[in-house]
């Protein structure tokens, strides 16, 4: 069994190694495109701290990248005519293994939750090879998206 999930970790960090280091912004935007590491390390960074249990105990790792909002921002959210449409939007995150979370819009913006959702650039200081979205307050992290490939406003 350790064999085997020693393989497949080999395997993934090869599979890692190869993925895109851009995040795709598609759906309800103005400007639809990708972001890449240096598009991203451009934005305003804010950090998160935060402890969750894993399958190897209990870690606690510090991040740091540009809001959600920001990186939606840059993008210009597009809005359906009629009353207060912004608040129906939902954000689809997925990683390069398919793996997906979402996100409501009321979440993350000011006049909502003001949740400091961020698509984290570095871990522990250290630059990551690939995005990874992380959702503070989450219990167990459980929408933090590794390899994050693709943001969908919906």
């Amino acid at each position: 069994m350790k064999a085997a999930l020693l393989a497949c970790s080999v395997l993934l960090a090869a599979a890692g190694a190869a993925r895109a280091q851009s995040v795709m912004v598609k759906g309800m935007v103005a400007h639809p495109g990708a972001m890449d590491m240096t598009a991203l390390s451009a934005l305003k960074q804010t950090s998160f701290s935060g402890s969750f249990d894993s399958m190897s105990g209990k870690q606690t790792h510090r991040w740091t990248g540009p809001l959600l909002l920001d990186v939606l921002n840059q993008a210009a959210i597009t809005d359906a005519p009629g009353k207060r449409t912004h608040i129906r939007h939902a954000i689809l995150a997925e990683g390069s293994d398919g793996y997906a979370a979402a996100i409501a819009i009321g979440e993350i913006e000011p006049k909502g939750a003001g949740k400091p959702v961020i698509v984290a650039l570095t871990q522990d200081g250290k630059p990551m090879k690939a995005p990874r979205l992380i959702v503070p307050g989450d219990a167990s992290l459980t929408r933090c998206v590794h390899d994050l490939a693709v943001l969908e406003v919906r």
